[in-house]
């Protein structure tokens, strides 16, 4: 993106806000800090000065301080502001859509606004404060996705940057929603490829996923190339800033260019065979992903959720968790953490009850 963009930042405690914008600003990137105002205040400055800012910081208790001004909370704020992105109120309303970040410098405070659905939908994003500030891309990025999504008529092509003939080769439920969605307010398309698409395995993978695939450890020497190869693979739609791959293009290409061979049914050693028959550089500087506690295969092809060790579906524990679309992978967790229970409630809370008589099963043949 080559214009500046300027994020407005709410905060009501001055030291912390000029710490977050200090190591987030950039040549592309400034931040303006102003403390919490009475709510007429607030939102008349916001109307008055819509030219001046892309999109709002909030912090999530803006009324926390004994000294504060605000007469209202970070949700209450986030909902008028989406509101007056669509209707006038008092003739007044915002003429652009623009994103809405939250963030607290309470730990733990992500894993607890998830428990509030009522105000899910309200953000783009929500942060730790020590974890905002290095979210520049992402930041940037939600600008430039906002600008194409606000088009009339915007095409899909524009969305996922994937031309006509690409798109018939992934999932065509996911092309249907995206059709569903593109006239929907700009921040309900972001909110749902963030959420739906890009940060869930499946029609797009991360690069933890992609290696899992290929059979190789990231610590590889010939990594970076093989990679590089790769990049066209890679998602280049809006909310871009985070490596992802299209899974069905690589597959493809995996058959194109290996004896119509299928990635998903090779060991990891034979898929580093192939690799290092395409690419002579290669030879020798790849190296073979590990089997974890108890599993047996190495056809890898998911990650565990919990500790991210590679896993073949056989060997991994399916978790229950409602899948809402047909382009999403089912999540797995590995022997080790359903005996161990390490990070449950964080990374998993339960496995499908024929998993867990599965599971029931391993132990008693194996005491």
């Amino acid at each position: 993106m080559s214009k500046h963009i300027t994020y407005l930042y709410f905060d009501d405690t001055p030291r912390t806000a000029d710490q977050v914008k200090e190591n987030l600003e950039s040549e592309s990137l400034s931040i303006i800090v102003r403390r919490e105002e009475p709510w007429k205040e607030i939102i008349a400055y916001l109307l008055d000065n819509e030219a001046t800012f892309d999109g709002l910081i909030l912090d999530w208790r803006l009324d926390a301080s004994e000294d504060s001004n605000a007469d209202f909370s970070s949700e209450a704020l986030a909902q008028h502001c989406r509101r007056l992105q669509v209707d006038k109120v008092n003739g007044r309303g915002f003429n652009k859509s623009f994103p809405i970040i939250l963030c607290s410098s309470q730990p733990g405070f992500k894993s607890i606004h998830q428990k509030d659905t009522t105000s899910e939908d309200l953000f783009d994003g929500v942060f730790e404060k020590n974890h905002l500030e290095d979210k520049e891309d992402f930041l940037l990025s939600l600008i430039e996705s906002y600008e194409i999504l606000a088009k009339k008529n915007v095409k899909v092509e524009e969305i996922i940057s994937l031309s006509e003939t690409e798109q018939l080769k992934i999932d065509n439920g996911l092309i249907r929603k995206i059709n569903e969605i593109k006239e929907k307010q700009p921040h309900e398309t972001v909110q749902f490829l963030n959420k739906e698409v890009i940060n869930k395995n499946g029609v797009l993978i991360g690069e933890d996923v992609l290696l899992t695939r290929l059979g190789i450890k990231n610590d590889s020497e010939g990594w970076e190339f093989l990679k590089n190869e790769l990049s066209i693979f890679r998602y280049k739609g809006v909310l871009s800033s985070v490596e992802r791959w299209w899974s069905d293009l690589i597959e493809e290409w995996w058959s194109e260019n290996f004896d119509g061979t299928t990635l998903k049914f090779l060991n990891a050693q034979e898929r580093i065979q192939y690799l290092e028959t395409k690419y002579e550089n290669l030879k020798d500087s790849l190296n073979e992903q590990e089997l974890s506690f108890g599993a047996d295969s190495k056809e890898f092809w998911t990650v565990c959720r919990a500790t991210g060790v590679p896993l073949a579906e056989m060997d991994g524990f399916i978790i229950d968790e409602h899948q809402h679309y047909s382009w999403q992978d089912k999540g797995y967790i590995c022997l080790e953490e359903a005996k161990d229970e390490t990070f449950r409630g964080e990374s998993w809370n339960a496995l499908l009850p024929y998993e867990e008589e599965r599971l029931k099963s391993y132990f008693e043949d194996n005491v």
